[in-house]
């Protein structure tokens, strides 16, 4: 099989021209996952009765369940109560109107929820215990000492998991070939469907699936290493410390 260069660089066109689906489907579930994942984590660190429990079960039944099964639920659900649903509010949309985008972010971001939650709730706990009473001490109440002195720190420690997850999410964000999305690996397909070159296609989806993940790699590494470097110059300050607070008396506890 004589591997054809020329129809590699066609289907990098049609990959590249996928780019902004790709990205949307893999950062938004990030997005939502953090805005909803944050206060599950808050609420599991501080043990909450009967909720801690529940979200503890639900995160790791959610982090067992393949991600291609999600969105295949997710998917066949919708499917089959769109419409229903639409004649019953009798709102003039058909389940063929549907963004199937729509529908891969809202899968996505159910499975990105759980693997979130369950970062910043490790990142809040890996900070020692003794920084809520050091902070109580010169006056701060507990979100006061969460905000401003344990989650400056926990930042840090969730950045490289945070990392991971936006890349799995991107390779995850593949899977909306399966729901008719022209995404990086579809435009990639849709330019072999006229010579059959698929070997090709494949190929240069997942060069550019390569690409992003570097550069999304290269990114987090920056914000990491600028991230370490305020939080050390605040400590050498006195602003920050390992607990620190920035006040008037200038307490610096460790």
């Amino acid at each position: 099989m004589d591997f054809d260069f020329k129809f590699l660089l066609q289907a990098l066109y049609g990959a590249v021209k996928g780019i902004p689906v790709t990205l949307e489907i893999a950062l938004l579930p990030v997005l939502y996952g953090t805005l909803i994942g944050i206060p599950i984590a808050l609420l599991r660190f501080f043990g909450v009765k009967v909720v801690s429990p529940v979200f503890k079960w639900a995160v790791t039944a959610i982090r067992g369940i393949p991600v291609i099964l999600l969105l295949l639920v997710f998917y066949l659900t919708i499917a089959g109560t769109y419409d229903k649903l639409m004649e019953v509010l009798r709102l003039p949309f058909t389940f063929k109107n549907l963004n199937k985008v729509s529908i891969v972010i809202a899968a996505l971001t159910f499975a990105a929820t759980a693997y979130l939650s369950e970062i910043y709730r490790g990142s809040l706990a890996s900070i020692r215990k003794g920084q809520f009473d050091a902070a109580s001490s010169v006056g701060m109440t507990k979100v006061q000492a969460l905000y401003r002195v344990v989650i400056p720190q926990a930042i840090p420690v969730a950045l490289p998991m945070l990392s991971n997850v936006v890349i799995g999410m991107l390779k995850a964000a593949a899977l909306a070939s399966f729901v008719s999305v022209v995404d990086v690996l579809n435009g990639a397909l849709i330019e072999a469907t006229v010579n059959y070159k698929y070997f090709e296609a494949y190929v240069a989806a997942a060069l550019v699936y390569w690409a992003m993940a570097v550069i999304i790699e290269r990114i987090f590494i920056v914000v990491e290493k600028r991230t370490g470097r305020k939080i050390r110059a605040s400590a050498n300050t006195g602003g920050l410390s390992l607990f620190a607070v920035n006040r008037n008396e200038g307490v610096n506890a460790t």
